[in-house]
């Protein structure tokens, strides 16, 4: 059983609380015995009450916990002979490894896109493992010899079976429908529905679109008639991008070749758009190739992408569309570097936090939770050192997260104390 939560005040940083750019100098924050912040600004309008334990923070800038809505805590970048060595107890060892390894890193919620059953969300909410808030999507959905069909080209099937995620490759809107009732039935929170081929899978290509709108609007009913959270849609190339906005999707993954009139679409339906730097850096990094971990075909499609979709975010945030932080990290990957590819490639240093903070928590239905540092709120907080207004690259340095709060829970404190 977890210990008790103490009330605490954190005092004496910067305090960045994901609503404005305005930061709070020597501000104070006051989480109570539920976990929850009591109080957050000024010392002028927060008092810490004299039982709180007291945790000084000088010198660094407390922000909400990062919310990483694209994630794959199953899958890991390696050689095919290492993968397939890999059986379902490896894999859920893998997630909660991921899970541990990221809320260590400053991300306190994450929407899993795919390959992780919903036992692993279920253990980080019991307190069983330490892990992010998580929200899941089972298995992807994919025609066949579409983007989640694991099929290869010598007939071989690359991937590991576990029996709490249903089969998900399915043809014709009757098909879907079961297959959609499946991830449902298995836990998820939301479908994952390829729209468009990708980069990792060996018999498509990022232009392809996959499935046909009247295929994706009936995975959409089918969603919203659970009273799911709503549906993603990995979505690289560009008629496949409107056919997933067409059906009603919630949110566009990728997007690497929208064009003005996807946009159009995205900004008439209000749907975010989840880009993915972090993969895409990582699909491009040399020692990765050299090790084998990204398999010549991938290479080749990312490098056809790399400077495309950097060229598309940028045309996207000037046209407005609503950006949600995602990084398609696999296990052994660092998500927040996100926040510093994304500041980099025209979103700015607060807008990117925003991404991932308070529009992260819009989509994830998750609001009136976590998001912004206000009274109220569950106390997910990191504290930084630096200021990330003016230096996003310290996104990119695992060390610069040096305290790291769950849910009213002290879970990393690297602090020099």
């Amino acid at each position: 059983m977890s210990a008790p939560i103490r009330p605490t005040a954190l005092v004496g940083a910067r305090l960045l609380d994901g609503r404005s750019p305005d930061a709070i100098a020597n501000g104070v924050i006051v989480t109570d015995e539920g976990g929850r912040i009591a109080g957050a600004g000024g010392t002028v309008s927060i008092s810490a009450p004299k039982d709180a334990d007291r945790i000084d923070l000088s010198g660094l800038t407390v922000l909400p916990g990062i919310i990483d809505c694209h994630v794959h805590m199953a899958l890991q970048l390696e050689p095919v002979h290492d993968q397939v060595q890999r059986s379902a107890t490896d894999i859920v060892v893998r997630c909660l490894q991921a899970g541990r390894e990221w809320l260590d890193g400053g991300v306190t919620t994450i929407r899993d896109a795919g390959y992780c059953p919903a036992g692993i969300k279920r253990a980080f909410a019991s307190g069983a493992f330490p892990g992010p808030r998580t929200q899941v999507s089972c298995q992807p959905l994919s025609q066949t010899g579409g983007h989640g069909d694991d099929w290869t080209p010598s007939g071989a099937i690359v991937a590991t079976e576990m029996s709490d995620l249903p089969p998900a490759v399915a043809d014709g809107p009757d098909a879907v429908r079961r297959a959609t009732r499946l991830q449902i039935r298995a836990g998820a929170d939301w479908i994952k529905v390829m729209a468009t081929g990708g980069v990792m899978s060996a018999a498509d290509f990022p232009d392809a679109s996959q499935f046909t709108v009247e295929e994706i609007r009936a995975i959409v009913e089918e969603a919203r008639a659970a009273g799911i959270r709503g549906t993603l849609a990995h979505a690289e190339g560009t008629a496949g991008i409107k056919n997933a906005l067409r059906a009603g999707i919630s949110s566009i993954e990728h997007g690497d070749l929208i064009d003005d009139e996807g946009i159009d679409l995205m900004l008439q339906l209000d749907v975010p758009l989840v880009p993915t730097f972090n993969i895409n850096f990582a699909l491009m990094d040399e020692g990765r190739i050299a090790r084998g971990e990204v398999p010549p075909w991938a290479v080749e499609k990312m490098r056809y992408l790399f400077n495309r979709q950097q060229a598309s975010f940028r045309h996207a945030v000037d046209r407005g569309v609503r950006v949600v932080m995602g990084t398609d990290s696999f296990h052994g990957m660092y998500p927040p570097a996100e926040l510093a590819y994304m500041a980099e490639y025209g979103l700015g240093p607060f807008r990117a936090i925003q991404a991932a903070t308070i529009e992260a928590a819009k989509l994830l239905g998750l609001s009136e939770e976590i998001g912004t540092l206000e009274a109220g709120k569950v106390a997910d907080l990191i504290a930084v050192s630096g200021d990330p207004l003016a230096e996003p690259e310290l996104w990119r340095e695992p060390a610069r997260i040096v305290f790291v709060m769950q849910g009213g829970r002290v879970v990393a404190d690297r602090r020099l104390v």
